[in-house]
């Protein structure tokens, strides 16, 4: 049951592990920063209660769905890949306005423009950080497979 994630081979297990996981994980974090950070901002009168701790895992949760546009069972090409994450993008905006609208949290335009660009920060911060992951992780096996090449000569 192999897959295929911008054109690297990977089982169902690894993307959810490897992608999933670590995109909900990084997520969180970015949404904590950008409630504490819109919040302090907008609405610095506003207090909340404990239930407010448990935004953030709920909003990676809706985060992560899109998620799994990203995946093939056939290796991507750059552009082929490249419409799949501008379409998680759309994906992703329209799901983390819409949930925020409907658990109220969208009172005003400005908290609207000020999520959505949040989104957006958050979004570029997660992809980036999967980018120099993976490239760290393919100059390990070019470098592992060059050894073994040179030791083989």
């Amino acid at each position: 049951n192999q897959l295929y994630l911008g054109g690297n081979r990977m089982d169902f297990k690894d993307f959810v592990v490897k992608k999933i996981l670590i995109s909900y994980f990084l997520a969180v974090t970015g949404i904590t920063a950008a409630m504490g950070i819109i919040g302090s901002v907008l609405a610095p009168q506003v207090t909340f209660g404990y239930y407010a701790f448990l935004s953030p895992f709920l909003f990676g949760l809706v985060a992560v769905i899109p998620s799994m546009v990203t995946y093939s069972k056939k290796p991507l090409s750059v552009r082929q890949m490249f419409v799949r994450l501008v379409l998680h993008f759309i994906l992703l905006e329209i799901l983390i306005l819409l949930f925020a609208y409907l658990a109220g949290l969208v009172t005003s335009s400005s908290i609207a423009i000020s999520l959505a660009l949040s989104v957006l920060i958050i979004d570029v911060t997660v992809n980036l950080l999967h980018w120099l992951n993976d490239k760290r992780t393919a100059g390990e096996l070019n470098a592992a497979l060059k050894k073994m090449q040179n030791s083989a000569d």
